[in-house]
């Protein structure tokens, strides 16, 4: 795996990355009804990073120092989510309400 730049890129070579990873599954299940296993989650990571490379189905909401916000573009709906830059994780799947309050920033 890579990253933005074309780095090699270890998932949860961290603490921190481990954890991010575990709350996103559990987050995507609660808040969405996806049962992420290890390798969902790397294959939706991995289709992540393509999609900010060629900026089709992503949509840049907010970020600070620690993360971004995006709406991604996933089956027939957009799903909110918080990326880790600096441990290149999908630290969270946001509620639908932060579609809703940046509904000028999607395509629709």
């Amino acid at each position: 795996m890579i990253d933005l730049q074309g780095n090699p890129v270890i998932l949860g070579n961290s603490r921190r990355a481990e954890n991010q990873i575990k709350h996103a599954c559990r987050r995507a299940t609660e808040r969405y009804g996806f049962d992420l296993t290890p390798d969902d989650y790397q294959k939706l990571r991995e289709r992540l990073v393509a999609q900010f490379k060629d900026q089709t189905g992503i949509v840049f909401l907010s970020g600070d120092k620690d993360g971004s916000r995006f709406a991604v573009w996933h089956g027939a709906e957009w799903i909110p989510l918080v990326y880790s830059k600096r441990h290149k994780t999908i630290v969270t799947f946001l509620p639908k309400q932060v579609l809703r309050d940046n509904k000028d920033k999607l395509p629709w």
